[in-house]
């Protein structure tokens, strides 16, 4: 999911005293917190975003900040579960825990409700990585030497030489999937192993990159340009034979999930006004974590079955339904209220209800500051930051610029829709969201004035709506070949890239760093930048990073 654009130095975070390996040799006495530099909050509705990365306030009041004298949004007619005042954040039950948890294989004989993730079937050729937009973070993952700005779609050689060598699997494996940071990236190989690139300084990459010494060359320490802009595997995970499955990311915090529906989480949570932490007393997390304790008795053993990511917080859908979410919670995207003097206690994982306790979630997805689930019945149902329509819930006043818990999103019930189509997708930016279908049909809400929304300006979406910038509820999004459906979808602050069955690639929407893949600032409507006919690549999926994009190419 896509984060907040912003600036930031090289990490900052000192070693300590050696230990047997390269990468883990600084861990054991560091220290668990360091201060980070703010970043600025966004200027209230700004047109567009600003082409220059900037660590400078505004007075102005940010366009992510609910009203505050707002009148209370609409709730639907339960009521979520109150989050537990966490007098010992260490000792946590059915909820989160925030301290290490043994784990192990327990025979689960109850069937799960929602499936373990399992690794996607190996694609031959292996699949190549390609970026495009700015990469001058090393988020690109090709070297110190390319770290500049790209309008359209480079290969990785770096990726390319590994599938070559083998280091991602058996011979001819590649990529299995990536996923775009604020100023980084992670990718899962064939192997289940989880690599990542890009700044480090709030602990996004999850592993040490400053002062590692050389193990070449005692008394000196690898240099941290080849450490983040090159892809390096996370070793802490793959000591503990950790397969990775599935992966997400918001601006610098990243989580993981095995086959075994295991969740390791990294990284540390932003606020409006600076940093929030990852946890109570604890700024940065630098390795991976686990940091749920979900219920289990003889023969059910409750696990994670799917993640998702906002700017700063994140959600986990179990293998029982149940969702959980935690993070930074000033715009509502956890579905409780967190108090604005106990921002912290929001870094606690709770449950989330869907109006009532007995129904389940089957999808999770999540927007910049907004949140979404798809249950059991097909029903979508969205909350959070709505200051412009995002959620797809509807907005006739500013009293429903906030939506507190969730609520349903009735445009996009089944018998809305029709055709027995349901809702399998869900991404969003900054102020719009995207939902694709099971029929590969793509519908969009929220922020239009940088044609966020893939809108013809004719479209009668534009028609009497309640403002000028925005659409209220999702609107079928047209393509230039309807009869080849969309598989994938993923959204950025302001762009989106949408994967079809046939591996053609569209953008659209705004970037200003090349993140569209074409020279354009704006594109109005889907534009194919890899076709379906022809070429010599096809498309299997894309991620939209803070400034940044990726996209995962089978060899045609």
């Amino acid at each position: 999911m896509p984060p907040r654009r912003s600036s930031r130095a090289a990490s900052l975070k000192p070693a300590s005293k050696a230990e047997p390996t390269p990468l883990e040799k600084a861990v054991a006495n560091r220290p668990k917190s360091q201060p980070a530099k703010k970043r600025a909050a966004s200027p209230q509705r700004s047109p567009s975003p600003t082409r220059k990365r900037s660590r400078t306030t505004s007075n102005q009041k940010p366009e992510n900040e609910p009203p505050a004298a707002a009148p209370a949004s609409k709730k639907p007619s339960s009521k979520a579960a109150a989050p537990k005042k966490p007098t010992q954040p260490l000792k946590r039950q059915a909820s989160g825990k925030l301290s290490s948890i043994p784990e192990g294989p327990i025979p689960q004989l109850k069937p799960y409700f929602n499936p373990l993730p399992t690794p996607p079937e190996a694609i031959r050729p292996g699949l190549q990585l390609f970026a495009w937009g700015a990469g001058n973070f090393g988020q690109f993952g090709m070297g110190p030497d390319v770290l500049g700005e790209l309008d359209k779609p480079k290969k990785s050689l770096w990726v390319e030489e590994q599938i070559a060598k083998g280091t991602f699997g058996e011979e001819g494996a590649g990529i299995e999937s990536v996923v775009g940071g604020g100023l980084h990236t992670l990718f899962i190989d064939e192997k289940g192993t989880v690599w990542t690139c890009g700044v480090n300084d709030d602990a996004a990459l999850g592993r040490i990159t400053h002062e590692v010494p050389d193990p070449e060359n005692p008394g000196s320490f690898l240099d941290v340009d080849d450490l983040t802009s090159i892809p390096h595997p996370l070793k802490s995970l793959t000591d503990e034979n950790f397969r990775a499955v599935q992966i997400a990311s918001g601006d610098s915090i990243c989580a993981a999930v095995s086959k075994d529906g295991d969740l390791r989480v990294w990284g540390s949570f932003r606020v409006n006004e600076g940093s929030l932490g990852f946890s109570s007393g604890l700024k940065h997390q630098f390795l991976p974590v686990p940091i749920l304790d979900l219920p289990h008795k003889p023969g059910d053993t409750e696990k994670v079955s799917s993640i998702a990511a906002g700017g700063n917080h994140l959600l986990v859908l179990t293998t029982h339904g149940n969702i959980l979410t935690w993070g930074a919670g000033e715009q509502a995207q956890l579905g409780r209220k967190v108090l604005e003097r106990r921002k912290i206690n929001g870094t606690v994982p709770q449950k989330v209800t869907l109006g009532i306790r007995s129904r389940k979630a089957v999808r999770i997805g999540a927007g910049s500051f907004h949140s979404f689930a798809i249950d059991d019945k097909g029903d979508v149902w969205g909350w959070g930051l709505n200051s412009m329509g995002q959620t797809g819930t509807g907005y006739a006043s500013a009293a429903d610029a906030v939506v507190q818990l969730p609520q349903k999103v009735k445009r996009l019930s089944k018998e809305e829709l029709g055709d027995d189509d349901t809702v399998v997708q869900i991404v969003g930016g900054n102020h719009h969201t995207l939902f694709l279908t099971d029929k590969g049909r793509l519908y969009a809400c929220g922020r239009s004035n940088a044609s966020q929304l893939g809108l013809a300006d004719d479209d009668e979406a534009f028609k009497d709506r309640l403002d000028p910038e925005f659409v209220t509820e999702p609107v079928l999004v047209t393509f230039p070949d309807m009869d080849d459906p969309v598989v994938h979808v993923s959204a950025g602050p302001h762009n989106n890239m949408a994967v079809t069955n046939g591996g053609a690639l569209y953008c659209w929407g705004q970037g200003t760093q090349g993140e569209l893949g074409v020279p354009d600032v704006e594109v109005k409507t889907p534009r194919m930048i890899v076709r379906k006919e022809g070429g010599a690549w096809a498309a299997i999926s894309a991620s939209c990073g803070g400034q940044h994009t990726l996209g995962l190419f089978r060899k045609k």
